[in-house]
């Protein structure tokens, strides 16, 4: 195996001795790519021809490069030639190497691979350039001096007078304000950002009960049922909407330019308050409400709301007359007082 190895590395190096360093590596060719501005021009170099931008295969030699294009300047193009770097190792392969590399002109290489050349307009020539036109969001018209050039994202060729140095442009798109561009003759690719036009909405709000007091982002806008106008951007945040009624708890909701119509159940404020009795003789039977309480109990938790503002109170004993007694929100504090009168014979 390690002989093997031996040979092969040793044929290799016998070769490129014997075949020249630089012509093994790189060959007596080059390939070089041709690149015009605008695109499109004929280029001719050493017997070849191709259109821009192209990659061409030349031997490695001094050469006048021409592009041709109509309505621009011929412009002219001199690619030369160096040692190659190669070369140097055939020179340290030996002679035979170095003199291979002489003898084919494979000891060269160009200064470039990459010619790039800028054409110039003829005087009083119309140059037809391209451009393309990108607009966010896509799809918008284009217009450029009132003609219609299709829809964004577009590659065009635009012509240009000799003079003219820029196009009004304008992008138009349902539900946008229209964009009106200076397009720059020098420009390769333009990129507008339209701007979404306000939305009106009409949003109904509700509550139940009604006549609450709505708010929107801490504006007074009426009491409910009431409809409201809004304006909305693209971006915009989502608003806050807020309902408030006397006796009832607050409510909040947030509403998006999708809202058309939002109603709220507000629930009543309950308030819980301890009642004292005081009920003579001791031992009276006590219903409130229509519930009995237990017997000897000396107190009662009474709810109170904007609905519920009176609780009725029996009391009862054997050998007296019943009372039943209302009680009013403005006594909830208590305590509530009350004898029984002793019945009469058949009377209580």
């Amino acid at each position: 195996m390690f002989v093997s190895t031996l040979s092969r590395a040793g044929g290799l190096a016998l070769l490129a001795a014997l075949s020249g360093c630089t012509l093994l590596v790189q060959g007596t060719s080059q390939s070089v790519s041709f690149t015009s501005e605008p695109a499109g021009a004929t280029v001719t170099v050493a017997g070849q021809t191709g259109v821009t931008p192209v990659t061409l295969d030349l031997p490695k030699d001094d050469h006048q490069i021409s592009f041709r294009l109509d309505g621009y300047e011929e412009a002219r193009y001199e690619l030369r030639r160096g040692v190659s770097n190669w070369f140097i190792g055939s020179c340290i392969m030996g002679v035979i190497a170095a003199t291979v590399d002489l003898a084919t002109g494979a000891y060269k290489e160009f200064e470039t691979t990459d010619v790039r050349v800028t054409l110039q307009a003829l005087p009083d020539t119309v140059q037809t350039l391209p451009v393309s036109i990108i607009s966010q969001p896509p799809g918008a018209d284009i217009l450029i001096g009132g003609n219609s050039y299709g829809v964004t994202p577009k590659d065009l060729r635009l012509p240009w007078q000799p003079k003219e140095r820029e196009k009004a442009l304008s992008l138009r798109l349902q539900g946008y304000a229209p964009k009106p561009v200076a397009l720059l003759r020098t420009e390769k690719q333009i990129t507008v950002a339209l701007e979404a036009l306000p939305v009106p909405v009409t949003v109904k709000f509700s509550s139940k009960p009604p006549s609450a007091d709505l708010r929107i982002d801490g504006r007074p806008q009426g009491k409910t049922p009431i409809p409201v106008d809004l304006v909305w951007k693209t971006g915009d945040k989502p608003r806050l909407a807020e309902w408030s009624l006397e006796g009832y708890k607050p409510e909040k909701r947030e509403i998006t330019r999708d809202t058309k119509d939002l109603t709220v159940d507000l629930q009543e404020i309950v308030e819980e308050i301890v009642l004292l009795l005081k009920i003579e003789p001791a031992g009276a039977k006590v219903v409130v409400d229509g519930v009995a309480l237990a017997d000897g109990q000396k107190q009662v938790q009474l709810a109170w709301s904007i609905s519920k503002t009176k609780h009725t109170v029996v009391l009862s004993q054997p050998g007296y007359k019943s009372k039943t007694v209302e009680v009013k929100r403005t006594e909830a504090a208590g305590p509530l007082e009350v004898r029984l009168t002793p019945a009469l014979p058949g009377n209580q």
